[in-house]
């Protein structure tokens, strides 16, 4: 009898820690870990569940076309490089952002004079980039200034 409410109390922790881990509620700016997938929150729904992540990890010194190519070479290929709207996000929330990844030891996003593309082309030859101070129409290719990058998944 010993052993069977034992077991019962064992089934029923394990339970409870499986259904709190399943229904943990997000904000912007947390971290979000999930197997391989892992990210800053960008977006959240009603109720408080994930739906956009920021990649942890950018690159710098690329032009857009290659920013974009390495945004889709990550993980197992859903991560893309941001469109404008979403680097509107990043650069609304970047202080909350940058405290997270900071306390992770990432690379903060949009600290003093750095850019990064996005995928929002805003003619045949030019994109915009996203900067501290907003986001601008940049040449996509021949462009004499390399920017940065960040990725966006969406969950």
């Amino acid at each position: 009898m010993k052993n069977i409410k034992l077991a019962i109390l064992i089934c029923f922790s394990t339970l409870m820690l499986f259904l709190q881990s399943c229904g943990r509620e997000y904000s912007v700016g947390d971290i979000y870990s999930d197997g391989d997938v892992k990210g800053v929150v960008l977006r959240v729904d009603d109720s408080n569940s994930p739906l956009l992540l920021l990649s942890l990890d950018e690159i710098s010194g690329i032009d857009a076309d290659s920013a974009n190519v390495w945004a889709s070479s990550l993980g197992d290929g859903e991560w893309r490089l941001a469109d404008r709207q979403e680097m509107e996000i990043v650069r609304k929330y970047r202080a909350l952002i940058n405290n997270t990844l900071e306390r992770k030891s990432y690379p903060k996003v949009l600290e003093g004079n750095t850019y990064y593309w996005t995928s929002t082309p805003c003619s045949e030859s030019h994109v915009y980039a996203c900067g501290p101070d907003g986001v601008r129409c940049y040449f996509k290719s021949n462009n004499t200034k390399l920017y940065r990058a960040r990725a966006v998944r969406v969950l």
